[in-house]
This record gives structure tokens, C-alpha cells and sequence, in this order.
């Protein structure tokens, strides 16, 4: 009988232990999953985040670019009657091709009247209270982005503007874009997130702006504040970020909140994913020491294929960050920092090199006349073609648009001409047939030497875009060297 309760007592005493060390385990992991989810739930935000703000904060340059070349015009004293319509309408339109985020370009004069331009498409913005707004700041305020608004087509907008003063410094109207959802529904759906989060754009006024969950939270309504409360959310600061979980519960489970308010812009990130409750893991490892190390050696490898996925999850989102995702090449962001690096090596080593702006020629054309799929066709058979022209210290990549950049390493104005010559040739080599048609490339290229008087990119970049306004002045389908 001692002998049986030695046995027992130390049987319970090795139960015990055993079942201490599994709970211990299984709090530790389900901690240990907890941090991974807010991790996972506070990138899925920031790179949400910052997508939008390098699409806002492009389109705001390009506004402002606009706003300068309608004041050089005197804008004021215009009135866009039929005389005007066809120059100062390709103006606009050359502006609304770098923006990715726009369905309009608009112009509004000094009373707040809108103006007749090429990509307006009948939309009345006349009314609207932000250009009184810009109107009366006094030059406190030179740009502003609406609220959502339905415009005269009955579609979810919002509106991006920005002033155009006078040659004397008044107020002369404003210029600025209409972006609809579908800009926040495709930026959702770039960065491919969706298998593993929910992830919701919202305005400043908690409507809806994007959503991968568009049945649970719809476009363009408010959101739903019996999941989220919206004490949560209410009065989100600069820049500011919280996580909570959710009150309800979505797809069974509650959830994992993260909310974060976008920079200097008017918007809310929202990205959510399901809580695990690990309490059947947890019975289990009570019943018997031998179940409880067989679901640690589960919950081991379950880990471990986590975090390699999470690992092969964060490469492509860095890869995503630098590079176009339609063409493979370097994106505007990669540009900025390669050029950067070519411009301290010329100082420091005089290291000389060229900088050419690529546009293809009647692009728009295409992609109405045979759609986007043929469009995106395009854009890649003519980056693979300029990828292939270039030397292994070279740099090519995509703007936006049909708009490209190509960095030539150690290569005055007069080699670069003589490649970029080369290059026209293998473009207009470059054919598509679509239904027994045949559709050829062309393309205006402006080339501009790096100076001595150069110290940042936008004075290089602002020379070779005048070398490819002089291109396609002179005919297009040419190279025009900057002086």
C-alpha cells in the first residue's frame, strides 16, 4: 500500500509538472502569437499608409506643377471658351496622365466657377465649399482633400486641389483631381494582403473608402460602429496608432484592431485579424503528458512554418515597395534613390552620367482603343526592351503611367544619344497584333547631361522634361538632348 501511494503521489507530482510546463507553454506561445498578429496588423497599416501617401503626395506635386504653368499663363484673365479648349486642355491632360490616383483634372476661377478642361467629363464641382475655403485662407492654405462627396453621376468621390494665384500673388482659382474609390480598391488589391487581414481605407468621417471585406464594412457607407466602437477611433491625431479588439464578432471569431490615422492626410488605416483562442490546445495538454507533447511538436512546427511564411511575406512587401508590380522594374521610390547615389558619386568622383524621360508615344490612344489589357501589354514588351539596353551600373524604371526614367552610368549626352537611338530602333521593332491589326511602338525620349549646377534631382529631372517636351514638339518617335 505505501509502495502504491509512493507511486501515485509521484505519478501526480510528474502529472503535475507536466501539466504545468504544458500550460506554461501554451500561455507563453499564445503571448508569443499575440505580438506576431499586432506586428503582422501594424505593417499591413504602415505599408497601407505609406502607398497612399506616395500616391497623394505625387499628385499634390503634380497639382502644384500645373498650378505654376497656369500662373506663368495668366490664368486669371482666361476663360476657357472653345479658343482655349484645345491647347490648354492638352495641358491638362499631360497632367492627368502622371496621376495615378485620377478621374478628373479640373480648373476652377477666382468665383469659384468651373472651367471648361479636356479631362472634366461633366462633373460640377462649382458649389463645393473647399474652393471658398481656399478662396478666403488668405495663402494660409494652398491645398485641401475633401471629404467624400457624390458628384452629378452619383459616384463616391473625393476631391484633391490646390490654388493658382495671380502674376501679383491673388488668389485666381484652384486646380485639382476627383479620385474615386476604385484608386483605394486597387491599392488594396496591389499589395495582395488580403489571405491573411482585412484591410479597410476610411475617410476622416469614417465612411468606407476601400475594403477587402466590402460585405461586412460597404464602399461608401459609414462604418460599422457596433464592431468598432467608435469611442475607440473618435479624434485619431497625427499620425497616431492604437490596437484594440474588436466587440463583435466577425467570421466567428473576435477580432485583432489596428487603427492608424495616415500622415498629413485625411485618412484612417483599419486592418483587422482573428484572435486565436487557444482553449481546446489547452485541454488537451490537462488530459495526458503524451498529447500534450505531441501538440507541442505541432505547435513547434506550426511555428516555424509561420514564421517562414512570414519571412517570405515581408520580402515580397519590400519587393513591392521598389519595384513596379505590372513591369518588374524599379518603381519611382527605387529612382529617388539610386539618382541620389549617381549625384554624390559625380560630385565626389566626377563621375559623370545622363538621365533620360521616356514617354510612349499616343499611349492614351492605345489603351482606349483596344483596352487595358493590351495597354499593360505594351508597357511591358516596351520595359523589357529598354531593361535590355542597359549596362549593369545602368538604372531604368517606371514612373507612373507611360512615363519612364532610364540612369546611363558614365555616359555623356553625346553616347547616350547614340543608345537611345539604338533603343528607338528595337521599340519600333516592338509589334502587336490584336484581331488582324497591327499596333507599333514609337517613343519621345528627352536626355539631360548631369552639371556641375545640379545638386538634387528635380533640376536634372526638370531639364530632361524639357528635352521631351522639345521631343514631342518636334513630331515625336525622337531623342532630344538637353543643352
Amino acid at each position: 500500500m505505501r509502495v502504491k501511494n509512493i507511486v501515485a503521489v509521484g505519478s501526480l507530482l510528474l502529472l503535475s509538472i507536466a501539466m504545468t510546463c504544458a500550460i506554461f507553454y501554451v500561455t507563453k506561445s499564445y503571448n508569443k502569437q499575440s505580438r506576431l498578429i499586432e506586428n503582422e496588423l501594424k505593417f499591413n497599416a504602415n505599408y497601407v499608409s505609406s502607398w497612399i501617401q506616395t500616391a497623394f503626395y505625387h499628385s499634390n506635386n503634380v497639382l502644384h506643377e500645373l498650378s505654376d504653368s497656369l500662373t506663368e499663363e495668366n490664368f486669371a484673365s482666361l476663360s476657357f471658351n472653345e479658343a482655349y479648349d484645345e491647347d490648354y486642355g492638352e495641358l491638362f491632360e499631360i497632367h492627368y496622365q502622371t496621376l495615378m490616383n485620377a478621374i478628373h483634372v479640373f480648373a476652377v476661377d477666382k468665383d469659384c466657377v468651373l472651367l471648361n478642361t479636356k479631362t472634366i467629363g461633366g462633373v460640377d464641382l462649382s458649389s463645393r465649399e473647399y474652393c471658398q475655403k481656399l478662396k478666403k485662407s488668405d495663402q494660409e492654405i494652398n491645398s485641401v482633400i475633401t471629404t467624400p462627396f457624390k458628384d452629378i453621376l452619383n459616384r463616391n468621390v473625393i476631391s484633391q486641389s490646390v490654388t493658382v494665384n495671380d502674376k501679383y500673388g491673388n488668389f485666381a482659382g484652384i486646380v485639382g483631381i476627383i479620385t474615386d474609390f476604385s484608386f483605394f480598391s486597387k491599392a488594396l488589391r496591389s499589395v495582395n494582403l488580403t489571405n491573411i487581414s482585412s484591410i479597410s481605407v476610411l475617410s476622416s468621417d469614417f465612411t468606407v473608402l476601400a475594403s477587402t471585406v466590402p460585405k461586412f464594412l460597404p464602399i461608401g457607407k459609414k462604418l460599422n460602429f457596433e464592431y468598432i466602437p467608435k469611442k475607440e477611433i473618435k479624434g485619431l491625431k497625427y499620425n497616431q496608432e492604437f490596437m484594440f479588439e474588436s466587440h463583435e464578432k466577425y467570421d466567428g471569431s473576435y477580432q485583432g484592431v489596428y487603427v492608424k490615422k495616415v500622415s498629413d492626410l485625411p485618412f484612417i488605416i483599419l486592418v483587422t485579424k482573428a484572435k486565436s483562442h487557444w482553449v481546446t490546445p489547452l485541454y488537451i495538454a490537462i488530459s495526458t503528458v503524451f498529447a500534450l507533447l505531441v501538440l507541442f511538436a505541432i505547435f513547434l512546427v506550426k511555428n516555424a512554418y509561420y514564421f517562414g511564411k512570414l519571412s517570405s511575406e515581408a520580402e515580397h512587401y519590400s519587393k513591392l515597395a521598389l519595384f513596379d508590380d505590372l513591369t518588374g522594374s524599379c518603381n519611382r521610390r527605387c529612382f529617388e534613390a539610386k539618382v541620389l547615389s549617381f549625384i554624390q558619386n559625380y560630385h565626389a568622383k566626377n563621375q559623370t552620367f545622363s538621365v533620360a524621360l521616356f514617354d510612349i508615344d499616343y499611349f492614351k490612344q492605345i489603351n482606349d482603343t483596344y483596352g487595358h489589357e493590351i495597354g499593360d501589354e505594351v508597357l511591358r514588351l516596351f520595359s523589357r526592351a529598354c531593361e535590355n539596353i542597359c549596362e549593369s551600373d545602368d538604372h531604368f524604371a517606371r514612373l507612373g503611367g507611360d512615363e519612364f526614367v532610364m540612369l546611363l552610368s558614365n555616359k555623356n549626352r553625346d553616347e547616350a544619344e547614340a543608345i537611345l537611338n539604338e533603343l528607338l530602333r528595337s521599340i519600333r521593332n516592338i509589334e502587336i497584333r490584336i484581331n488582324g491589326q497591327l499596333v507599333q511602338l514609337t517613343s519621345s525620349i528627352g536626355v539631360s547631361e548631369m552639371h556641375d549646377d545640379v545638386f538634387d534631382a528635380c533640376k536634372l529631372l526638370s531639364r530632361a522634361d524639357e528635352a521631351l517636351y522639345e521631343a514631342k514638339r518636334l513630331g515625336r518617335n525622337q531623342v532630344f538632348i538637353s543643352e
